[in-house]
């Protein structure tokens, strides 16, 4: 395959995947840009894992008073419990119950575990701590309620990335490939040294330059765009860096630039 045969691919950030499977109006203009453009849309499994997180609540630099754009997949039920355990009783988290919680709960459905530890709690508590026993139990509960509606919301985020004929590079893709061999180790090492890039993106760009793509678009303007567009030496991989306001313009001229950052 000639270079000009090969498909011309547009890399999504997680900030950028999100807004696509909120369907909110920035989102679809992405999408019909790109695709008026002849682009492929791709992205990595590092970005799908961030939405997952973006969705429990657990990104580092979310504002848990700012809704997300991925809330409307979750039921006013579920944010009406989240609230509950997480905000009206932080104390569960006070010894680490819901971290611990998290990765066991799935385990106590099935096995009358609820119905066993009531029972407990009236016959080896003593009277003066029931009371505490059975708000945790009650906690629990809410707690397994909450997960559940996790898991089906990390399955409708894998469904709609695929109605939306999203590409999915997973890390084995990149990091066993004959390209990673002969190519990626070398430009890691050059992100790592010659770039200003932000370490927790290497792996997102690596994957971009692995899927060749022509543009890597993304929300974050100071980080991603102006310290990675222009650190970026002569003689990398062509890839330009760009903001969803100012797509249309990168693809009409060709991405000529190595970055377009959104116009102050």
């Amino acid at each position: 395959m000639s270079q000009l045969d090969k498909p011309k691919r547009a890399f999504l950030d997680s900030n950028v995947l999100a807004q696509i499977i909120a369907g909110s109006k920035k989102g679809r203009d992405v999408v019909r840009i790109l695709r008026a453009g002849e682009l492929e849309l791709v992205t990595c499994s590092k970005c799908v894992y961030e939405l997952y997180s973006l969705a429990k609540g657990t990104t580092k630099a979310q504002d848990p008073n700012k809704n997300h754009p991925l809330k409307k997949l979750i039921s006013d039920e579920i944010n009406s419990i989240a609230q509950r355990l997480f905000k009206k009783s932080p104390d569960i988290d006070a010894l680490g119950n819901s971290y611990y919680w998290y990765n066991q709960c799935e385990q106590w459905q099935g096995l009358d575990y609820f119905e066993s530890m009531e029972s407990s709690i009236e016959t080896l508590v003593v009277d003066a701590d029931r009371g505490k026993a059975r708000e945790l139990l009650e906690k629990q509960k809410l707690f397994v309620i909450w997960k559940e509606k996790m898991v089906s919301v990390f399955s409708e985020i894998d469904a709609l990335i695929e109605n939306e004929g999203i590409r999915v590079c997973h890390y084995f893709q990149v990091f066993s490939s004959d390209w990673y061999k002969k190519y990626g180790f070398f430009y890691e090492q050059i992100l790592a040294k010659d770039s200003l890039l932000p370490n927790e993106d290497f792996e997102i760009v690596l994957s971009a330059l692995f899927l060749e793509a022509k543009v890597f678009v993304t929300e974050d303007d100071r980080g991603l765009i102006w310290r990675g567009g222009l650190s970026f030496g002569l003689d990398f991989p062509n890839i330009t860096f760009c903001c969803p306001e100012r797509l249309e313009e990168a693809i009409s001229r060709d991405f000529e630039l190595r970055y377009y950052r959104k116009e102050k």
